[in-house]
């Protein structure tokens, strides 16, 4: 372009009137004439009074003219500005652009405004607003004049709110979260999340065309349409509702929603529903509450859905006038044929036992296994004690016939006691079970295999428990009770992370008793606090003879009863214990069984806080069998949850037994409670707990219960089991 020098603008056409801005001059060719002194104030005002930048451009010597806006817009004089080219300071992807603006510009007088990023001084790339005109003035000299203003912070604003609107699309499409924005009048969506699509099959287009009737359960519409209206006329209505909504494959879901107000936003000026799906929870506690009330082998009812069922027969027979009669069956000698053909075994027997035996009984009877290989039957509204008996021999002939096991044919006798309630001598739930158990008792001591009613005779026999009650309290003088204890294994190491304290009774006439044969009589007399007491304190004298909490980081299980955390100086006593005996209370654990709980005094949850401040574990045993599982997790200070065997017996084999530990395993994660499961006999079930991250378990697969000595062996021992199948 030549060589250049500069002058003021004013100095090059002084005699035209002051600029404020810099031209250059060719020391070899003549310097061109911008404007004319005619068109300077115009000019003048436009150019160099204006805080956004200007230059003018010539088609061959760059920029020959900067206004003094340029130093505050791109950190650079004007002087030192002229005689740049675009490609000087315009960002390379930008300038063919920049150049075909300038050529519109030309043609027709104006182009722009136009995005472009331009080179600051401090070597940092900004956004400017750009705009080419060329003044229509006859002595303009060849130049277009840029015109252009620093953007920086608004386009990285946009650029930032289209990243966070991508992300937030994102993030809403694959989201598990639905949102919705109900308009003003109350029909209409004004916006659905695309993750709708996922979430329930529903397009967004096609749910915001959908009413609520063709979508919500009829059950929960009106609730529904209550939910929303009230939120909707509140400007600070909030709700929160469960309710089954319809998914495109045509099943239901239950839906957890938020409804909030967001009228007064101007961004947004609608209801607001936020929802997810919770069905498998649901689902879950359904399976849970299913499994509370059923036999988890045979499926039939339990105890507790027994018992209302038979409440409600006794109800009706009272105003009906006709009988009720209670059948307590009992397999004979089972637990021979438990140890002939295994465990497993058993199961299907009794399983195919539990079959015939709702074929035998009447429609409208009511089947239900109570424990182990003993069945109750309600037959309601019968006309006679004959008809009790009849349907008892039903029972005996069909559970005669040969039972088919893996080719050999395995036969059983029942034991059944029948007691009868009526108008003239009418009996409550408890006590004709209790009545019923005990003519069972004298069928199995006339030689099994037979049916025994209910009567003064029986009654006399039942006095004689009294005796039984009488020799259980003086065990513990005679020194009769002794303490068994089971390992709980890691399931990582391998390692003994504690034992759980059993009691036994060394009977000097029947012989060693497990609990099931005495502690139901100990806790029905009372006797149990004291029975309990002196297992409390044997169990820590053994925990503190192993070094439990000291030189071993072990910790010892011992069952309490609601009977003895229900004592006001239940928390005196265990405290006063563990004083004299000299350890640490983080030796201890203590467990009550969810079904105990039940029916306990709200002031047990009081006790149980105070001695888990103490630094006491606790544990809610056999969980999963209780009515309300999830209720008394919430309820009560537990810091272990030990799984029962009902469902860690079904894994590997049943798909509903693996997803019911595996959500209370995922439960009690997020409850931060440490897992125990118990009864585990079966390689299978050991790798289903340990697939998915069960912490510790205990059972006859890793060892059996046992005494002191025996356990001392084994404690520093990781058990090679679980090593090996790691």
């Amino acid at each position: 372009m030549g060589a250049y020098r500069y002058r003021p603008l004013q100095n090059a056409i002084a005699d035209r009137g002051g600029w404020g801005g810099t031209s250059v001059e060719n020391l070899s060719e003549p310097t061109p004439q911008i404007i004319d002194s005619n068109s300077s104030s115009f000019l003048e005002q436009l150019l160099s009074h204006s805080s956004d930048a200007a230059i003018v451009v010539h088609p061959n010597y760059g920029v020959i003219y900067a206004s003094p806006a340029i130093a505050d817009v791109l950190g650079i004089s004007p002087e030192a500005f002229i005689g740049r080219m675009a490609a000087d300071w315009i960002h390379p992807d930008d300038v063919g652009s920049m150049l075909e603006y300038r050529e519109a510009a030309e043609n027709s007088g104006h182009a722009g405004p136009i995005i472009i990023r331009g080179l600051h001084e401090d070597q940092t790339w900004r956004f400017f607003e750009a705009e080419w005109w060329r003044p229509d003035l006859v002595d303009f000299a060849g130049g277009t004049i840029l015109h252009f203003r620093d953007v920086s912070v608004r386009e990285q604003a946009r650029a930032e709110a289209a990243r966070s609107e991508a992300r937030l699309g994102a993030l809403l499409l694959e989201a598990s979260d639905v949102v919705m924005v109900i308009g003003r009048d109350g029909q209409n969506l004004t916006y659905v999340s695309p993750s709708i699509e996922r979430v329930m099959g529903w397009s967004a287009k096609l749910a915001s065309e959908l009413t609520w009737r063709q979508v919500i359960h009829p059950d929960h519409l009106q609730r529904w349409i209550d939910a929303v209206t009230e939120v909707a006329e509140d400007p600070e209505g909030r709700r929160q509702i469960e309710l089954k909504g319809l998914h495109k494959d045509g099943t239901w879901r239950w839906l957890d929603a938020s409804i909030l107000n967001r009228f007064e936003d101007p961004l947004i000026e609608g209801v607001i529903l936020h929802f997810h799906d919770v069905t498998p929870r649901h689902l879950a506690e359904q399976e849970l509450a299913r499994r509370s009330l059923h036999d988890s082998l045979t499926a039939l009812p339990n105890r507790v859905l027994f018992v209302d069922r038979l409440e409600s027969a006794l109800n009706r027979s009272q105003r009906s006038g006709g009988l009720v009669a209670l059948l307590y069956c009992d397999l004979d000698r089972f637990k021979h044929v438990n140890d002939t053909i295994g465990h497993g075994g058993a199961d299907l027997l009794l399983c195919e036992v539990a079959r015939r035996m709702e074929v035998a009984i009447r429609a409208g009877d009511s089947l239900a296994r109570l424990h182990g290989d003993e069945f109750v039957i309600c037959a309601d509204e019968i006309d006679s004690w004959e008809e009790a008996r009849i349907l008892a021999d039903r029972l005996r002939r069909d559970l005669s016939k040969p039972f088919n096991h893996n080719g050999r044919d395995l036969h059983l006798t029942v034991s059944i006691g029948i007691a009868i309630s009526s108008n003239d001598n009418p009996y409550s739930a408890s006590d004709l079970l209790e009545n019923a158990d005990s003519a069972m008792f004298v069928a199995k001591k006339d030689g099994r295999d037979r049916i025994a009613f209910y009567n003064e005779a029986v009654r006399s026999l039942e006095l004689s428990e009294l005796a039984i009650r009488d020799a259980l309290r003086g065990a513990i003088e005679n020194d009769q009770l002794v303490l068994h204890y089971q390992p709980i294994y890691d399931l990582l190491s391998g390692a003994v992370l504690g034992t759980e304290a059993l009691v036994r009774w060394q009977h000097p006439v029947r012989g060693l008793l497990q609990p099931g044969d005495f502690i139901p009589v100990a806790e029905e007399s009372g006797f149990i606090v004291a029975l309990g007491a002196w297992v409390i304190e044997r169990a820590m004298q053994q925990a503190k003879a192993w070094g439990f909490g000291t030189t071993r980081q072990a910790k010892m299980w011992i069952n309490v009863s609601a009977l003895q955390l229900e004592r006001i100086d239940i928390v005196d006593e265990i405290t006063n214990l563990l004083s004299s005996v000299e350890i640490p209370s983080h030796a201890i654990g203590l467990e009550i069984t969810e079904t105990a709980l039940i029916d306990a005094q709200p002031e047990i949850d009081t006790r149980l806080r105070i001695l888990r401040d103490l630094g006491y574990s606790i544990a809610i045993d056999d969980f999963g069998t209780g009515y309300s599982s999830l209720l008394y997790l919430r309820r009560y200070s537990a810091d272990t949850l030990k799984i029962d065997q009902a469902f860690v017996s079904g894994l590997g084999i049943s798909r509903d037994d693996t997803a019911i530990v595996s959500s209370l395993r995922s439960l009690a994660a997020m409850l931060e409670l440490r897992v125990v499961a118990e009864g585990v006999e079966t390689q299978d079930q050991l790798q289903a707990l340990r697939a998915m991250g069960c912490e510790s378990a205990s059972g006859y697969l890793l060892a059996r219960p046992a005494e002191p000595s025996a356990i001392t062996k084994i404690l520093d021992t990781p058990i090679q089991l679980i090593r090996e199948s790691s």
